[in-house]
């Protein structure tokens, strides 16, 4: 009996551990419904190509400063210590770039146009426009914000596509 158990279970199990896609994000205070999920590119793509403008960075502050003051009195001494911590700051680069080459091929970098290439890689804001570098990033669904709460998902009309988390292949640039 407890074979039969265990083989009901474990496959259970290993299907509920799968990693699901995410769920769908909207810019606005209107969120998409409970079981909207996006779909996922798992491809990596490598993009080589020309900068062609200053590169841009954001940074936004992510979490506040935070601080803790503790207070001891005893038998006539006291101490007062504490620790703190500055605020937290993410952000990312953007890079105008002209596409040479991509691989696998992409329609979100076809050679002989200019992308916008979103990097986490601190690198890229030391690019100048002549510099031909290569990337190594993923292609990352973002869906147009929700207009009603709890709105149904429909991931066709709502559907745009960007090359985010975007890091050099290497620090050599070139200027062929």
């Amino acid at each position: 009996m407890k074979k039969w158990i265990f083989l009901l279970v474990v496959p259970l199990f290993l299907f509920g551990c799968r990693g699901q896609a995410p769920q769908a994000a909207s810019d606005s205070p209107q969120t998409y419904s409970a079981n909207a999920r996006i779909p996922v590119d798992d491809n990596v793509y490598t993009i080589n190509g020309r900068v062609v403008g200053d590169v841009a960075s954001l940074s936004q502050q992510v979490a506040p400063a935070q601080g803790d003051v503790t207070g001891v009195q005893a038998r006539g001494y006291g101490y007062l210590g504490g620790s703190y911590f500055g605020a937290e700051f993410g952000g990312k680069g953007f890079v105008r770039l002209l596409v040479r080459s991509a691989e696998p091929a992409t329609p979100y970098a076809p050679p002989n146009q200019i992308i916008v290439l979103k990097t986490t890689d601190t690198k890229a804001v030391a690019l100048l426009p002549g510099d031909v570098v290569t990337f190594k990033c993923r292609a990352q669904y973002e869906a147009v914000a929700a207009v009603r709460e709890n709105e149904a998902f429909n991931e066709d009309k709502l559907e745009t596509w960007e090359l985010d988390y975007c890091r050099m292949v290497t620090p050599v640039i070139s200027n062929e």
